[in-house]
């Protein structure tokens, strides 16, 4: 097969077109599912399916590093557009967020702070109707988004009120912004940009923003854009692009430390990236703080909610089992712990240039991943883009090392889908999600190890053996 492509060039990107075609198809069908939730078994199938094709095209992709045609630069992006472009038409049932979204809206149009009120709250009542509130979730609890979330779903409700789809076309349309994005920054860390595929095609997040509709959308475009002006070294302009990225969704604040740049030759600006960061933040709040403190919304009790655990679960497992301690709290108290440690290390010992600082996300992305007590499939998106960057070809597909167990993963994780069959976690879809990233996670490093020390043996006994004496 290699010297086909080596023999006919375009034959690689002839054999990814019709991947492609493939998984129109595939998309074609999940569009006729319905509800998927109530289809969750064939869902599943229908998604590990497009995953064994978006793998192949990945590898593909992977075994061509040559300057990229813009005809097949085009024709990823062409693709990438028709397969959200089926999906926004499905009804987005996997989740329940999108429609708090609405709903969100569409109090703050009344001219009422969606801290105040529950869904669920008698002062809401004239604001129910039969096609959004049935599905919102949590309908006892105000909302757990912060305010710059909460201002993206008032200015979406007021372009196309009321329309659960209009919400699904803007966070596609966000998606593919960040797929955009990642093109330029592909350029500017001198790496092939056909590589923009590993996020454009993947199924996870396709489904999670064209048909789930998840806010993340709308995170990922700034994410991507503070991971390219890290590249390009402007504070300022990092600073306001993590801000926003932070005050649609909390969890990049945990990467503020890696992109931070404390060098000797920036110390006259340290406080530039912060500064900007915590400015476009808390703008936001402006808007709402009749609430007072009331703002955090759900947020203090979604710390004691559990699903999907991977390392977390294990060390809850033992805590329930041989201690009286609180689980949530201490397994909490463990990854804030980690992250401290590495913050402090990025602090310590900063990143040489930004793609080095851009490497180093996954650490903090890796820690919240493996010890949240709450991780959802759509928690998974931001690692996408990093993915495209680092993920490498190998002998035998992919590299045999810890970037290709992140790949995987961002296909496994759908497995969590599997709660709707029987409506309970199921016990080996977690096994089967996390067995095998902890396996290239732990192994390529100890097979690394295991050589260099058959290296550093092999002079010894080649002495001894030189002397008579093989021991």
């Amino acid at each position: 097969m290699s010297r086909l492509f080596e023999k006919y060039p375009n034959a690689r990107y002839f054999s990814v077109t019709a991947l492609g075609l493939l998984l129109l198809i595939i998309y074609a069908f999940a569009n006729s599912l319905g509800d998927l939730r109530k289809q969750t078994v064939v869902f599943e199938y229908a998604f590990f399916g497009a995953f064994a094709l978006y793998v192949v095209a990945v590898i593909l992709i992977l075994r061509d590093e040559k300057p990229l045609k813009r005809k097949w630069l085009l024709m990823i992006f062409v693709f990438a557009i028709f397969f959200r472009a089926i999906l926004v038409f499905t009804p987005p049932r996997l989740s329940d967020d999108m429609f708090r979204y609405v709903w969100d809206g569409r109090v703050q149009a009344q001219g009422i702070n969606p801290y105040a009120y529950p869904p669920n709250a008698p002062q809401l009542v004239p604001l129910r109707d039969a096609e959004i509130y049935p599905f919102i979730n949590r309908k006892q609890s105000v909302t757990v988004y912060p305010a710059g979330a909460e201002i993206s779903y008032a200015l979406l409700w007021r372009i196309v009120p009321d329309n659960a789809q209009w919400f699904q076309i803007a966070m596609a349309f966000g998606d593919l912004l960040a797929g955009v994005l990642l093109v330029l920054l592909l350029r500017a860390v001198n790496l092939p940009m056909q590589r923009a595929l590993i996020y454009l095609w993947s199924p996870l997040v396709i489904f999670e923003t064209a048909h789930a509709a998840h806010v993340d959308g709308l995170l990922l475009p700034f994410l991507v854009g503070a991971w390219l002006l890290r590249v390009k070294m402007r504070e300022a302009a990092i600073g306001t692009l993590l801000g926003a990225s932070i005050a649609i969704k909390l969890v990049p604040l945990v990467l503020f430390p890696a992109l931070w740049r404390v060098r000797g030759d920036a110390l006259k600006r340290i406080w530039v990236l912060p500064s900007a960061m915590l400015f476009v933040f808390f703008l936001p709040y402006i808007f709402y703080l009749s609430q007072g403190a009331g703002v955090l919304g759900f947020l203090p009790n979604y710390f004691d909610e559990r699903f999907n655990m991977g390392l977390a679960g294990a060390l809850s497992y033992f805590l329930e089992r041989y201690t009286s301690w609180k689980p949530q709290t201490i397994v909490n108290g463990v990854l804030a712990f980690t992250l401290a440690i590495l913050s402090l290390y990025f602090v310590l010992r900063p990143a040489r240039d930004g793609e080095r600082a851009l490497h180093r996300c996954i650490y903090p992305i890796g820690a919240f991943t493996l010890l949240t007590q709450n991780l959802f499939p759509w928690y998974v998106l931001w690692l996408v883009p990093l993915v495209a960057l680092y993920l490498r070809a190998g002998k035998f597909g992919l590299r045999f090392d810890a970037w290709t167990g992140w790949f995987l993963f961002t296909g496994l994780i759908a497995l969590a889908y599997t709660f709707f069959i029987q409506w309970r976690v199921v016990e080996w879809a977690i096994w089967v999600q996390f067995v095998p990233l902890y396996f290239f996670l732990v192994a390529p490093p100890m097979w690394k190890w295991l050589q260099q020390w058959r290296a550093h043996r092999e002079p010894e006994f080649s002495k001894h053996a030189a002397m008579g004496d093989t021991r």
